[in-house]
């Protein structure tokens, strides 16, 4: 195995866990705002069940870019879920933070 080949198999295995981890913190977001009651509950846990779904595509695509020996295409669209997931949180944090008060 090349030193490339290895590089971008660890970066499947970064996504592969992240998307996992964050798909739990949707989750976990979701429930407090249930719990809470809170008023911003129809604007932020939409867009947070949007954000977990995010994941959940990433966390499946790079498992199958890491079955099928690295296979580029998959990794690069895993990324890119990862990504925009990972913006989609900010900006329900910006509404949390902002809409909240």
């Amino acid at each position: 195995m090349d030193k490339e080949t290895k590089t971008d198999r660890n970066i499947a295995n970064h996504i592969f866990t992240g998307s996992t981890t964050m798909i739990g913190v949707c989750i976990t977001v979701i429930s407090l705002f249930v719990i809470t009651k809170s008023n911003i509950t129809s604007i932020a846990d939409e867009i947070i069940g949007i954000d977990a779904f995010l994941f959940i595509i990433s966390a499946f695509i790079s498992y199958m870019s890491l079955r099928y020996n690295n296979h580029r295409k998959l990794e690069w669209i895993a990324d890119i879920c990862f990504f925009t997931g990972m913006l989609v949180m900010v900006i329900v944090g910006f509404i949390i933070v902002f809409i909240e008060h």
